[in-house]
């Protein structure tokens, strides 16, 4: 399945896309239903309760479907993609896209990202050890055709829920 060119004649062949926008959706309900606290802002008589705050690594078709997932939701969405090009994507889905101050091509030219140096990836962890403690929810959707999926997350800090299984170095563990 992973063979199937991304191109508009190829669509309704590509079930790797539509598992990964069920996969993007879900990961936002499971996420919402273990958080244990509203995902928007309330104001009430018995006080005020901050929006949750959720980043998404990877804005690929599952990222783009969990940023619009998650945003409908109401918390503040923030996200990352190895690729500048989707930034537009991410803004116009009503995330803040991340970035880091360096510069490498993250595409491949055929729509997928691509392995990165390990200069970049040692940046991008940064940034991600840096949210991590700033947000309530991280779901990591990154993927690089033909390849494992890369280790984005390597420690734990609080719950855990994982059903895809290659985002995080701990996969496999159901932390609550």
């Amino acid at each position: 399945m992973d063979a199937v060119p991304r191109i508009s004649r190829a669509q309704a062949l590509d079930a790797l896309s539509s598992m990964a926008n069920i996969s993007g959706y879900r990961a936002v309900i499971e996420a919402a239903h273990e958080f244990g606290s509203f995902f928007t802002g309330q104001i009430t008589a018995a006080g005020k309760v901050p929006p949750a705050k959720v980043l998404v690594i990877g804005a690929g078709v599952a990222g783009l479907a969990a940023i619009g997932a998650a945003n409908s939701l109401g918390p503040i969405v923030r996200a990352f993609d190895s690729r500048p090009e989707v930034k537009e994507q991410v803004q116009s889905m009503g995330a803040s896209f991340l970035e880091i101050d360096f510069k490498e091509e993250g595409g491949s030219g055929d729509g997928y990202a691509k392995v990165m140096s390990e200069e970049f990836n040692r940046r991008a962890m940064e940034l991600y050890a840096e949210q991590a403690k700033e947000v309530d929810i991280i779901i990591t959707t990154a993927a690089i055709p033909g390849k494992p999926a890369p280790r984005l997350i390597t420690k734990r800090n609080g719950g855990f829920n994982e059903t895809r299984f290659g985002d995080c170095g701990f996969s496999g563990c159901n932390w609550r």
